[in-house]
């Protein structure tokens, strides 16, 4: 037994060394430094030439390198610039909600959760405990810096409803539906069903289906394309579900911040009546 751990731990130690090579090799390149020929990198990292050019290929296949039109020469890879976009995306979105959010947070009692997409995912990049007139919420389970799949919840119904019909049933083959509450739907053609219930009414609601005692309601947040770049949810007990007067006006106050931070992100249209676009 001793032995085994020690290969596994070798071989952790490896991959760990590995990363970091690979690591050394994207840091060659700079602002000033754009292109490297396989020696240039060598003299760089001070690695071996057949490592460097197996780090390389290895890079290149995921995208994060490329082979110039210069024979014999790299660059850094688009791969690199899509997640530099997300990565701006998602500050630029953080900073155009932070006074909205704010102005939530006096309006309704709740948790407030401010998510951004990332590929077939999206991630919590923002939370905040609404408590109107000192009423103390039963608090949701996601935390900032919290990953999901777009099948999951309210907030990737809202995200999914954008996609094409083909892209939604790829999501699901891909990150079936999940039982996380009895409540929870599993039945992937009903929820194909409410996708295009949730683009018409431009909002998304599920009651038990993630957390019990919780009733989700989301909406989107919409860039200068009219895309939907965001997605703002409001979590509230379920005892409030027939509440129609207070289910309405958290709902108001949740469109109303979300036009707010949609007009920070360039949003030009109506913020009274944004509609859910579908991407292709």
């Amino acid at each position: 037994m001793p032995p085994k751990r020690k290969r596994s731990a070798d071989s952790a130690t490896g991959q760990v060394r590995v990363l970091d090579r690979a690591i050394d090799i994207l840091d060659c390149f700079s602002s000033r430094t754009t292109e490297l020929s396989v020696a240039e990198i060598v003299e760089r990292t001070g690695l071996n030439r057949s490592t460097v050019r197996r780090l390389l290929a290895t890079l290149a296949r995921r995208g994060l390198i490329q082979e110039t039109l210069s024979v014999g020469q790299y660059s850094l890879g688009l791969r690199l610039f899509e997640m530099g976009g997300i990565v701006f995306s998602t500050f630029s979105l953080r900073d155009a909600a932070s006074e909205p959010l704010a102005a939530l947070q006096d309006q309704v009692s709740g948790t407030i959760l401010l998510a951004a997409r990332s590929g077939d995912h999206f991630v919590i990049v923002d939370r905040r405990e609404g408590v109107f007139d000192g009423l103390a919420m039963v608090s949701m389970r996601s935390e900032i810096g919290t990953v999901r799949p777009l099948t999951h919840g309210p907030i990737g119904q809202v995200f999914m409803s954008t996609l094409s019909e083909p892209a939604r049933q790829a999501l699901l083959e891909r990150y079936p539906l999940e039982q996380h509450t009895p409540f929870s739907m599993t039945d992937a053609d009903r929820l194909l069903a409410r996708l295009s219930e949730v683009l018409n009414a431009g909002y998304a609601r599920d009651v038990n289906e993630i957390v019990e005692g919780i009733m989700g309601l989301a909406v989107p947040i919409l860039d200068f394309s009219s895309e939907t770049v965001g997605v703002l949810c409001l979590g509230v007990p379920t005892t409030r579900e027939n509440d129609v007067p207070f289910v309405e006006a958290a709902l108001a106050s949740l469109r109303q911040a979300s036009a707010a931070i949609s007009t920070n992100m360039g949003y030009s249209g109506d913020g009274h009546s944004m509609t859910i676009e579908i991407t292709h």
